[in-house]
This record gives C-alpha cells, sequence and structure tokens, in this order.
C-alpha cells in the first residue's frame, strides 16, 4: 500500500513537473516570437495545444493556488497611496461594470439561443462572465446542459486571455503603472517566504468563508498594505513572477483537456462569437466610464473583460495597470453573480419558467 502510495505520488509529480516545462517551453517559444506576456500567453496556448494529445497534463489546485498566491503578491507590490486615493471613482465605475455586464449577457444568450440552437437556460449560463463555479453548480442542477456551458465558460476563458495582450499591445494601450526604483528592487530574502506563507495562509482561512479568488485577494491586500505603509520595500524575484504567470498558463490551457474535440469544434463558432460581442459591449462601457473618469480605456476594458478574475488579474499586472482597480471590478462582479443567478434560478422556476 505505501509502495503504491509513493509511486502515485511520483508519477503526479513528474506529470506536475512536465506540464510546467511545456509552460516554460510555450513561454519561451512566445518570447521568440515577440509575443506581449510570454510567460502567460506561450505556456496557455501551448497547452491547449497539447491538452488534445494523449501526453499526460496536470495543474493541480495546490500549484494553481500558488500561482495565485506569487501574483497577487506581485500585484500588491505596485500599489502606490496615489491609486488608493482613486477609489471615490470607483461606484461609478461598478455601476457602469453593472450595466455593462447585463447588457452583454442578453444579447450574447439571445444570439446563443436564436442561431445556435442552444436552450436559453444553457445560452444564459453559457453567457455569464466569471463565476464558474456557480454557473457550473446551477448546470449541474439541471438548469442548463453542462457539458455545454463547461465547453463555453473555458473557450471563454482562453479567448479572452489570448486575445486582449495582443489586441492592446496592437494598439499601444499598455498601462503606465511601472514600478520606481525602490519597488524594482528584490525583496529581502526572508521576506518572500514570510509574505507568501502569510498571504497563503490567510488565502486557506478566506477560502473557508466562500470568498472568491481567495489567493490573488490575500496576497494583493497583504503585500498592498505591507508595501503603501512601508513595512515593506520590493518586489518579488522575477524568476518567481514569471513562475506564477507559467502556472496560470498551464491553468488555462490544461482545462481543455478531456474534452471531446466534435463538441469543441461545435461549440467553437457559437463561443468566439460571444466572446466578440461581449468584448466590443465591454469596450464600448470601457469608453463612456474612461471618458467620464478619465481612467485609462485599457484598464477599464480589462476591469469589463468577460474573462475570469486570476487571469485579468494577471493581465493587469503584466500590462501595468492598477491591479487593485481590476480586482474590485472582477470580484464585485462574481459576488454580484453568485448572490443574483440563485435567486433568479428560484424565482424564474417557481413562476414555472425554467432558467
Amino acid at each position: 500500500m505505501s509502495s503504491d502510495y509513493h509511486k502515485n505520488l511520483i508519477v503526479k509529480a513528474t506529470t506536475i513537473l512536465f506540464t510546467l516545462s511545456l509552460g516554460y517551453l510555450g513561454a519561451g517559444l512566445a518570447q521568440l516570437a515577440h509575443l506581449p506576456v510570454p510567460a502567460l500567453l506561450g505556456s496557455g496556448i501551448l497547452l491547449a495545444i497539447i491538452a488534445f494529445t494523449r501526453l499526460p497534463l496536470s495543474m493541480p489546485t495546490l500549484m494553481r493556488n500558488i500561482g495565485f498566491t506569487i501574483l497577487g503578491c506581485s500585484m500588491g507590490s505596485s500599489i502606490t497611496g496615489e491609486m488608493l486615493a482613486k477609489i471615490s471613482q470607483w461606484p461609478l465605475s461598478l455601476l457602469g461594470l453593472a450595466v455593462t455586464v447585463i447588457v452583454m449577457m442578453a444579447l450574447s444568450t439571445w444570439v446563443l439561443s436564436q442561431y445556435f440552437q442552444q436552450t436559453k437556460n444553457t445560452a444564459l449560463l453559457a453567457s455569464t462572465p466569471g463565476a464558474l463555479s456557480t454557473v457550473v453548480a446551477l448546470a449541474s442542477e439541471g438548469k442548463g446542459d453542462l457539458g455545454t456551458v463547461v465547453v463555453f465558460q473555458s473557450l471563454r476563458l482562453i479567448l479572452v486571455m489570448a486575445s486582449f495582450p495582443l489586441i492592446i499591445h496592437a494598439l499601444g494601450l499598455q498601462g503606465s503603472v511601472h514600478l520606481d526604483v525602490t519597488q524594482q528592487a528584490p525583496l529581502a530574502w526572508h521576506s518572500v517566504p514570510a509574505l507568501l506563507l502569510t498571504a497563503f495562509a490567510s488565502a486557506l482561512m478566506l477560502e473557508k468563508i466562500k470568498l472568491p479568488a481567495a489567493y490573488i485577494l490575500s496576497g494583493l491586500v497583504l503585500s498592498g498594505t505591507a508595501h503603501v505603509n512601508g513595512w515593506l520595500s520590493g518586489n518579488l524575484p522575477s524568476s518567481l513572477v514569471t513562475l506564477g504567470f507559467v502556472i496560470i498558463g498551464c491553468m488555462v490551457g490544461t482545462r481543455l483537456k478531456g474534452m471531446q474535440l466534435s463538441k469543441l469544434r461545435t461549440l467553437f463558432l457559437a463561443a468566439t462569437i460571444s466572446v466578440i460581442l461581449s468584448s466590443l459591449i465591454a469596450a464600448l462601457g470601457a469608453t463612456l466610464m474612461a471618458i467620464a473618469l478619465d481612467l485609462p480605456f485599457g484598464q477599464v476594458w480589462i476591469a469589463y473583460a468577460p474573462g475570469g478574475i486570476e487571469a485579468m488579474a494577471a493581465l493587469a499586472l503584466a500590462l501595468h495597470y492598477d491591479p487593485a482597480y481590476i480586482a474590485a471590478h472582477h470580484l464585485s462582479r462574481i459576488v454580484a453573480i453568485t448572490l443574483l443567478m440563485p435567486i433568479a434560478s428560484r424565482l424564474l422556476i417557481e413562476q414555472g419558467k425554467p432558467l
């Protein structure tokens, strides 16, 4: 029994290291191709392709959480008092986000149900940006086709993560949040494990109260608080930040592992059109809000983008946007969807109208 356990442990560890190696290979290829955010984009694209082969791939929850913690702490090191002074702008921006999400979900649901033969309940769940656990739970309860919803949500995340950096880079919309000399300096060697372990332990407690994206947010808040108050000075080593990006890229890419290629082919066009529509609506909302609040368009667009908080927060860090602003918007959207979707579902069912 002990021998089998150790063999399984070795196999799992080897598979994880193999997956990470492929992620670094993808990052290197993306660097050679001069793609933006190569560690994130390259690893994600290569793993998404390899996911359709028989090669063993794995990026377990523990590794994902380590990656989220690393990036959260790195994001926090870039937060300044000047960023926090702009919090007064957030309520109006969050209102704009709410309107934008409602419009993108309504239009995407209509398109998927009218032109791609999806039932309205499946189309709605497939069109919901973020809050994947809530969406999957509702689909699992019979309020939509679970397989279709999972494929749509996976394709949405990959398409958004792959396209947004390219578009923003092509349009020259990179942010202006750059680390100053003090922030660029590496953290003291003893501070790195202390910060990461504290953030990870805090996230474990936040997970118990069901806080979404606990590991990203724990690192962001703890590191940001420590840096703004002068308790810490400097950033995580660049090699560690790169590891965080590669882990997130591998996580996104391996989501396609085990999915039927025929189903992906069938739904790819529908998912692409849904993402394009949602992204255009997000761009329109971002344009209006960027003008109204004098904020960078790219920053608001990523905050309104129909992607997951972890991937969007990673893009915020890589593209030099205000990470606190973007994380707050994606967290607010997740919380709102998590609270409102089950209520809407129950009300519609009581009225005899399945979601």
